[in-house]
């Protein structure tokens, strides 16, 4: 497990603000790549980075087939981007799902909430444009 620097939560922040979607990220087991805009995404703690399952279809078979994801963030006035990978949990019961379920509710009745993505962090990557592009956090 690897911690999400302030630095980087505040790129998730700046994002949320500036961009309104994530892009979320999974493979198939075979490879094939799945890329869907996500309104619903943020830092729930230095460790995880949750989203919740409104619509999820390609990316919840995705998931369940191979529990990794990947989403970027941009940060500060624009030019400081990172990627964060991580291992997924998928819930539908218990305290986090809870959680997750009532806050997209709270937002909107007609949410559903089918499911609660949990992006377990494992790797952060520098993707601003520059020397450092790629290094690792």
């Amino acid at each position: 497990m690897t911690t999400l620097p302030k630095e980087v939560q505040e790129y998730f922040t700046a994002h949320k603000e500036n961009y309104k979607y994530f892009a979320l990220a999974t493979a198939s087991k075979e490879g094939v790549p799945n890329v869907v805009p996500i309104g619903f995404l943020w830092v729930e703690n230095e460790h995880e980075i949750w989203v919740i399952d409104n619509y999820l279809n390609k990316t919840l078979t995705n998931i369940k087939e191979n529990p990794v994801a990947s989403v970027y963030a941009i940060g500060g006035d624009g030019h400081q981007c990172v990627q964060v990978k991580g291992a997924v949990r998928y819930c539908t019961a218990g305290p986090e799902y809870q959680k997750a379920h009532d806050l997209a509710k709270k937002k909107n009745e007609m949410y559903p909430a089918k499911g609660l993505v949990r992006i377990i962090v494992t790797d952060i990557y520098n993707t601003t444009p520059g020397s450092d592009a790629g290094k690792k956090y």
